[in-house]
């Protein structure tokens, strides 16, 4: 039975950033580093769901950066813009490196090739030829994600255990009433060039 919950955007409570909180942001922003952040350098669009239960299913905007070849990890949001919210992290790393974990370990993990493959990983707006040089390594990871905010709840604040999630690993898992009621993004890119993307890997 396709599932009921869509992701949402919840309004969150509080009252709007004020002139001086903005320019104190302008002046820190200015004198301080953000070396950490400063190293993400791609954004990969995919679908999460709950490791508990797979019939809640989300939109999950990952902006990524390396540590090194075989390491990666990923801030997640619920959509792109300025206005997305952060929800989750994900490390990812090399096959090499998911075998080496203990088997207890490894059940909190998943395989990125089924996602890339199949096209529900992609690059937003970067094109085939240069996504196909990096997507031909993620199908080759492994990840572990953890989403702290329950946005398919409607929760206006991040509540709750801290979650373990999945990913999608065969055909028919996503449900179409998810990525009708997402950003557009995915939308467009799963459901009218998924048969374009799947000769990317």
């Amino acid at each position: 039975m396709e599932g009921v919950n869509v992701s949402t955007h919840p309004e969150i409570p509080g009252e709007p950033i004020q002139t001086r909180t903005a320019l104190l942001e302008k002046a820190t922003a200015t004198i301080q580093g953000f070396g950490p952040v400063n190293k993400i350098h791609q954004h990969l669009c995919a679908f999460h769901f709950y490791g508990h239960d797979m019939t809640r299913q989300v939109e999950a905007h990952h902006f990524c950066g390396h540590l090194n070849e075989e390491f990666r990890q990923c801030l997640i949001y619920d959509r792109p813009d300025d206005d997305g919210r952060l929800i989750g992290l994900e490390y990812i790393v090399s096959e090499q490196l998911f075998l080496t974990l203990p088997d207890e370990e490894k059940k909190f993990w998943h395989s990125h090739e089924f996602e890339v493959k199949s096209g529900v990983l992609f690059m937003p707006g970067v094109p085939g030829p240069i996504q196909r040089q990096d997507l031909e390594k993620v199908a080759k990871t492994y990840g572990k994600v953890i989403h702290f905010w329950q946005v398919d709840k409607g929760d206006n604040l991040p509540l709750g255990i801290p979650q373990v999630m999945m990913a999608l690993t065969r055909d028919g898992q996503l449900y179409e009433t998810l990525a009708k009621g997402n950003t557009g993004i995915c939308l467009v890119h799963c459901y009218t060039r998924l048969g374009g993307i799947r000769n990317l890997v």
